[in-house]
């Protein structure tokens, strides 16, 4: 007989407002859960930790930790969070287009302070996955997949480029200690990502840094090296459309790959970006032996420069360990 834990799991997702797609695999997840699975940190089968949002987050609480706590992250930093600061807010809303809830990353670094040194304010607001004491460096795989779907509200304005995706091996944000690295890669987006040319208003380009990267091929080699651009497609994420993104990054071996794709609803998958360490030319990625390990935290969205405003949805946010094991 199924427990009754399964049932509260999935109590909350109103069903005339959910996808059926949707309904089957946070049905599954929540079976997984029950069979101690524990998909969030610790999941059988690559599903390292998936998040769907369909749970009530206010923008006007100021405990907004509660509830992303008791759905797999492990802190909030946010204007509602129990630490009442960091420029930005973190809730969740119901989105007409998805037909369920959505998490919202409402950035407002107009509102922050300008840092010395800075032409602009800066927020400090972040979901956080791992980063506790139990913590290890598989919480974020060395060779790892994510995907999410994301939406940016078509008044939003995004800096040149911002910080996503910011996994540690330390404790965040990372730092460099006995001459290895805490960060190892940085995914990033925004107006101009690392491209030549800024996507339209409210547009993002896909962009990572990678701390070891060595792009011969740059015109502004060494200083570019490690700046990895969308080298296959040079389409941007529009404002006022959902898209899906998947990104690989492998770390595990001695060179590194980065892989990214993006497509809309009912469409096919169009990589992005695609570079392999040894293959890609004038391309290598070299990983010393010490650092082909994985992450003890990830945070979302951390760092967003001004000067302007900028609101971005987030659903059904995947970690995994293969291609084979996202939804």
């Amino acid at each position: 007989m199924v427990s009754s834990v399964v049932f509260d799991c999935i109590a909350g997702i109103r069903l005339a407002d959910v996808p059926v797609t949707k309904i089957v695999f946070r049905v599954l997840v929540c079976v997984m859960v029950w069979q101690g699975a524990m998909i969030r940190m610790h999941a059988q089968g690559g599903l390292r930790f998936f998040d769907d949002f369909e749970y009530d987050v206010s923008r006007s609480v100021t405990n907004a930790e509660i509830q992303f706590r008791e759905h797999g992250w492990s802190d909030v930093k946010a204007n509602n969070s129990h630490f009442r600061r960091g420029s930005g807010y973190l809730y969740t809303r119901y989105d007409s287009i998805r037909g369920s809830r959505v998490l919202v990353m409402e950035s407002l670094p107009s509102t922050a302070r300008t840092p010395e040194g800075f032409r602009t304010g800066q927020t400090d607001y972040w979901l956080k996955i791992g980063g506790l004491p139990e913590s290890d460096l598989t919480t974020i795989p060395a060779n790892v997949w994510i995907q999410f779907w994301t939406y940016a509200t078509p008044e939003s304005r995004f800096p040149w480029r911002q910080k996503v995706l910011y996994p540690c091996r330390g404790p965040y944000p990372c730092s460099r200690r006995d001459e290895r690295t805490d960060y190892e890669w940085l995914v990033s987006w925004g107006s101009g990502g690392f491209e030549n040319t800024p996507a339209p208003p409210g547009g993002r380009y896909l962009a990572l840094h990678a701390w070891n990267a060595d792009f011969r091929g740059d015109p502004e080699y060494p200083t570019n090296r490690q700046k990895l651009s969308q080298n296959i497609n040079k389409i941007p994420l529009l404002a006022g459309r959902w898209y899906q993104v998947r990104i690989h990054i492998d770390i595990s071996n001695e060179q590194g790959i980065y892989q990214a794709w993006i497509r809309q609803k009912d469409q096919p998958w169009t990589k992005v970006a695609e570079w392999i360490g040894g293959v890609t030319e004038n391309f290598f990625w070299p990983i010393p032996e010490s650092e082909r390990v994985g992450f003890r935290v990830l945070a979302m969205p951390t760092t967003v420069d001004g000067p302007d405003d900028s609101t971005t949805y987030i659903d059904d946010f995947v970690i995994a360990t293969s291609e084979e094991a996202l939804p």
